[in-house]
């Protein structure tokens, strides 16, 4: 009998990430069938492609050991064309959360994380290379990302933004114009995230130009990185959310705004198969309950739903 492996199979068995089978299928190199609404790898499928890439049966091929998927190579995924999702966002503990219960949710798709900012990711929405993307941004802000476009925005969490600064405030920092003065050195974000968009739009409000702000050309690509930059004396200050400085236990943290973290859609995918599994949920009291126990945000307003 042509034994059937599940796409986690075919990885545990390769060596490789599930992300990575999916790409094998999408390229074309690795066969598979859909059985019902599952995907499904043949062990002749499968044998076919150990032979052509001459990898013994239990090994992974050497080209793909260290194969790592950027978000780019899932925009086309198979999933766009099938019977499961992308959703787009940075990784945090909703995300994590909201994935693995899609996978025993009884009306719940396959998902893939595409791992990209806030612009990216409404960016990739707008032209329709992601099923949804998380967005921590006033809902007045959103439309404007995905022009034309009906959305629904499901509330994940609220959390706080601000300043991650040294124990006890050596520096004596209290606002945005704080940026400007002598000997301070920012750890920017890269473009496009919330804390990027967030520190463009101040700095426009406040009459303040990049150039005056110290650092504001070095950028980074996360959260951690730049509270580490911090920390290590590398940096003054840096814009970030809350639970990170409440994490590393060396940060003093400084409020600056309380933003929502939406799940941002097309008003309607909202009856498309898999959506309703979403919105179930993240409002459910499990879901809730566990992304506050995890992250400490405010989830009083997870599960609210807005048409914008």
């Amino acid at each position: 009998m042509n034994k059937l492996f599940t796409a986690q199979e075919v990885a545990d068995r390769l060596k490789i990430k599930k992300t990575t089978v999916y790409e094998l299928i999408k390229r074309g190199e690795l066969e598979s069938s859909k059985i019902g609404k599952q995907l499904r790898i043949s062990e002749e499928q499968l044998n076919r492609y150990l032979k052509v890439n001459d990898a013994p049966s239990g090994e992974g091929p050497a080209r793909f050991s260290d194969f790592q998927p950027e978000s780019s190579l899932l925009k086309r995924d198979y999933l766009l064309h099938s019977n499961g999702l992308i959703i787009s966002g940075q990784a945090s503990p909703a995300l994590e959360l909201l994935i693995n219960q899609m996978t025993i949710h009884p009306e719940g798709l396959p998902v893939l994380h595409s791992h990209q900012n806030t612009y990216n990711g409404l960016y990739s929405l707008y032209f329709k290379k992601v099923h949804a993307a998380t967005a921590a941004l006033l809902p007045e802000q959103i439309p404007a990302f995905v022009p034309g476009v009906s959305l629904a925005a499901l509330c994940l969490y609220e959390y706080n933004l601000g300043f991650y600064i040294p124990k006890g405030n050596p520096k004596d920092l209290v606002s945005i114009q704080d940026l400007t003065r002598p000997g301070i050195t920012l750890a920017n974000r890269e473009k496009g995230s919330t804390c990027r968009i967030f520190l463009d739009e101040s700095l426009k409000k406040s009459g303040i130009t990049p150039e005056s702000v110290s650092g504001y050309g070095r950028e980074l690509v996360s959260d951690l990185s730049t509270a580490d930059a911090v920390i290590c004396g590398r940096a003054d200050t840096a814009l970030g959310e809350e639970a990170v400085a409440l994490q590393s236990g060396d940060l003093d943290f400084l409020p600056l705004v309380k933003l929502p973290m939406f799940l941002v859609m097309e008003k309607a995918s909202m009856d498309k198969p898999g959506f309703s599994a979403l919105t179930d949920i993240i409002r459910s009291d499990e879901f809730r309950t566990s992304l506050h126990n995890q992250s400490g945000c405010d989830t009083s307003r997870t599960g609210h739903l807005l048409y914008l």
